[in-house]
């Protein structure tokens, strides 16, 4: 039988070195998977402040001013001078009408009108030799009376003449129908060759600048709305803008369906940007002074479910849920679980998680 001793002498070593590597491998810590850097962000400030009380209501665009262009003449069209949306300024001539009857009749009287002029200087002529016989006695009282009373008939005739001419003239005048205030041409009511008769529609202009904004405001709140209050307004075609308006006018008279009041809004509006019809919102003030808690509108983020901002709580993101109120200007009325000093994520709060570490990197006012 053999001897078992040489295998082991070999064993057991192994077996010890084994052991005292797995001793010394399970002794080393593990280390912690690495989780996301922190977040960079702007940060404000959540803020409480007076405000006053204002409603947000729906309301459209309207022209400042719309009329109706009517021709003053009668007769053909020769020529229209404009098409629909041109801008015209006042004086601006719209449509021709066709001249040729006015034209002859001008100089007829012209020619009429020359005559008499020649008949009323050979009158005044034969009156100032008449008068300086007649003062030396050498024509009778009659032949001077005669010939004062020529000259006096031939200057009234010239002058009877002239006006006629004149009325000749303006009716030629006026056979070019003009604007009578400068803005943007919406419709046309006449076409070349048509008659177009004395008080017939040519044109229909608005005045775009300013523009008025027309908003029903109910029964209950139009006591605190006051002529001369600022407003601000939206419109869906112009989306990221707001434009600021004063109270024009209250209607006091209301719709006797929906017991609404007429509010005009007045808007400047020098590039045209707004267009008459435009559906827009306007926040008008209602007089009430109170406290409320205020956050950068960029601060909000929108979801499926619901509104929300991000706080800044020991340097992490926490989720609070707000219910939104009244603008007022770059920031909005909130109610939720914020306090006043409390910071609040205003730029990256896009793609922030709840509990994500945050790099402040500009704190704005």
């Amino acid at each position: 039988m053999k001897s078992m001793t040489p295998l082991l002498n070999l064993t057991i070593p192994a077996v010890a070195w084994i052991a005292f590597n797995c001793s010394t491998l399970c002794a080393q810590p593990s280390k912690p998977a690495a989780g996301p850097p922190p977040a960079p962000v702007e940060v404000a400030s959540v803020t409480e402040e007076e405000v006053l009380t204002s409603v947000t209501l729906i309301g459209t665009g309207e022209a400042w001013l719309e009329t109706r262009i009517a021709s003053e003449q009668s007769g053909p069209v020769s020529a229209m001078l404009f098409e629909e949306g041109d801008l015209v300024m006042k004086g601006q001539p719209l449509c021709e009408q066709d001249t040729t009857e006015i034209k002859l009749k001008i100089d007829a009287a012209r020619a009429e009108l020359g005559e008499a002029d020649v008949l009323k200087k050979q009158a005044e002529s034969d009156y100032g030799r008449q008068k300086r016989l007649f003062a030396i006695k050498g024509v009778s009282e009659k032949a001077y009376e005669d010939a004062k009373f020529k000259a006096e008939a031939a200057r009234k005739r010239v002058n009877s003449l002239q006006a006629s001419l004149g009325v000749l003239e303006e009716q030629l005048n006026k056979k070019r129908t003009r604007t009578p205030v400068s803005g943007v041409v919406v419709e046309r009511h006449c076409l070349v060759g048509q008659w177009l008769g004395e008080g017939e529609a040519v044109a229909t202009i608005v005045v775009p600048d300013p523009i008025l904004f027309k908003v029903p405001v109910p029964e209950h709140i139009i006591a605190s709305v006051k002529k001369g209050d600022t407003a601000r307004i939206t419109f869906d075609a112009l989306p990221g803008k707001t434009f600021q308006g004063k109270i024009y006018a209250i209607v006091p008279r209301a719709d006797d369906g929906s017991r609404t009041f007429p509010v005009r809004i007045e808007i400047s509006n020098p590039d045209g940007l707004i267009k008459p019809g435009m559906l827009g919102r306007a926040t008008i003030p209602t007089g009430e002074r109170r406290k409320a808690v205020l956050v950068p509108k960029d601060a909000l983020v929108l979801s499926s479910t619901g509104t929300a901002v991000y706080a800044v709580v020991d340097q992490q993101a926490r989720l609070v849920r707000v219910k939104t109120g009244a603008e007022h200007g770059s920031l909005i009325e909130v109610e939720g679980d914020l306090a006043p000093g409390l910071e609040v994520v205003v730029r990256g709060n896009e793609r922030l998680r709840p509990g994500q570490l945050l790099q402040i990197i500009k704190k704005n006012p």
